[in-house]
């Protein structure tokens, strides 16, 4: 199970955004996962990414892949619906037309997102046959559907259906929680998380300074290893 996160270390395993990936430069590290950087927007009146941003952001994966090659996955531009539920309208029409646009674009390693609508089966299901269709046995593929989301049966819900119709892909999960982790062991490949910067078993407050993002990064890991090791043992 490889995770992705972004610590003040060295990691080998990155997440970062179209605002941050600057920081690949100044970093050892052995994959990483560029994001688009859909969380700019979803807090905000907003239902479409801005003017010019989708022909940007495939120059700029373009640029990149360019630079890291096969040690690069960039996120095809996707449309939430579990933060602000019914923002973006048809948010799986959208996604869908943007993989279908940008998996065409092929001097990119895409990472196209499965997306439904909030907390909604059957919407996932038909967002795994559509993606299907468009991509076929494409190498990997995203859930976005499930980040920081607490209905465990949701969760696992997902990752048994894009297993079933990714057999043979790399499946990374987006914003997967600790709880939900042993639901999907054996169903996804990764998963990426910055909970860790803000731990319940730490009084709720987010880090303050590096000593604790240090601190409470490995806290983080060391529960990891532990679900991990425990569910080989199960």
């Amino acid at each position: 199970m490889r995770f992705y996160t972004l610590p003040d270390e060295n990691y080998p395993y990155l997440l970062v955004n179209r605002k941050n990936y600057r920081i690949l430069f100044k970093r050892k590290f052995e994959h990483v996962i560029i994001d688009s950087g859909v969380m700019d927007f979803v807090h905000k009146n907003v239902k479409e990414y801005p003017k010019g941003f989708l022909k940007t952001w495939k120059r700029k994966a373009s640029q990149l892949t360019m630079i890291w090659r096969d040690r690069l996955w960039c996120v095809i531009p996707d449309y939430p619906d579990d933060y602000n539920p019914g923002q973006f309208g048809d948010n799986v029409s959208k996604t869908l037309r943007n993989i279908e646009d940008f998996i065409s674009f092929d001097s990119v390693n895409w990472l196209p997102v499965i997306q439904s609508r909030y907390l909604n089966r059957l919407s996932f299901l038909e967002s795994c046959q559509r993606t299907k269709e468009i991509i076929g046995d494409y190498p990997r593929v995203a859930i976005g559907t499930v980040c920081k989301c607490n209905q465990i049966s949701f969760v696992e819900y997902c990752a048994k259906v894009t297993r079933k119709f990714f057999p043979n892909s790399w499946i990374h999960a987006f914003g997967l929680t600790l709880r939900a982790l042993p639901k999907v062991i054996g169903l996804i490949d990764s998963f990426d998380s910055m909970a860790w910067t803000f731990p319940r078993t730490k009084g709720g407050h987010s880090c303050k300074n590096s000593k604790e993002r240090r601190e409470y990064f490995h806290v983080y890991l060391s529960r990891l290893k532990e679900i991990l090791e425990k569910c080989q043992k199960d």
